[in-house]
């Protein structure tokens, strides 16, 4: 086994929270995050869902932008929040963020998406806060940073969600070793199944980080993640 693989670089972050990131974009981070706060919840927390921009957005007819994903998280982690809460920044073009907020005339930064988030000063007990980002770990998030730079700035262990389908395994060292290079800590990896095949044999003889299973669900019915610990 790599040591260079298998060891997170900085055990200090800050608590109270989890930033959920993927491998890719449409590997479903969305629903894994859904799962993390059913299981959650089912251990006794108030889980409250953060996801500061997403693009791909239904226009309504009255012009208002509807995001599919804000909706799922609202309902998984049984809010009271709206979803311009849960999602400030939305935009309707099914491209990166970063483009579409350049198409529309905007500039928002890291710092616009951290201060969205509205997350507490003080640790709040049995309380935590799910902030999950758009596409993968390095993709473009905004005007002036990836996906990596937002995780930076909230400081939270993040959750990597990996699609098991083929090449899973290269999609999920590469991933584990660009958040290792930032000094975070890897909480757990989410192997989300595309199908009933699994791909991701063998990936636990690279890496200690604890990984949990979600099985193929095509209604999208929420799991409980067996073994999950803050």
């Amino acid at each position: 086994m790599s040591n260079s693989t298998n060891k997170t670089t900085n055990p200090i972050y800050r608590p109270g929270g989890f930033f959920i990131t993927g491998t890719d974009t449409e590997i479903g981070k969305t629903y894994a995050a859904g799962c993390i706060a059913h299981t959650l919840i089912q251990q006794g927390y108030t889980v409250t869902p953060h996801k500061p921009i997403a693009s791909g957005c239904i226009k309504h007819a009255s012009g208002t932008l509807f995001s599919e994903d804000a909706e799922f998280l609202q309902q998984a982690c049984q809010t009271e929040q709206d979803q311009i809460q849960i999602c400030p920044y939305q935009f309707e073009p099914p491209i990166s963020p970063q483009t579409a907020i350049k198409q529309a005339g905007l500039s928002i930064s890291i710092q616009d998406l951290v201060e969205a988030c509205h997350l507490p000063t003080t640790i709040e007990e049995h309380s935590l806060h799910l902030v999950e980002g758009a596409g993968g770990f390095m993709s473009p998030i905004c005007s002036d940073g990836l996906n990596r730079d937002l995780a930076i700035a909230l400081n939270f262990a993040v959750i990597l969600v990996v699609k098991n389908q083929l090449g899973c395994i290269n999609h999920a060292l590469l991933s584990i070793e660009a958040i290792k290079n930032t000094g975070l800590q890897i909480h757990s990896i989410i192997l989300n199944f595309a199908d009933q095949k699994d791909y991701s044999a063998g990936l636990e003889d690279w890496t200690d980080i604890p990984i949990h299973k979600l099985n193929y669900q095509a209604d999208k019915k929420l799991q409980v993640l067996q073994d999950f610990q803050v």
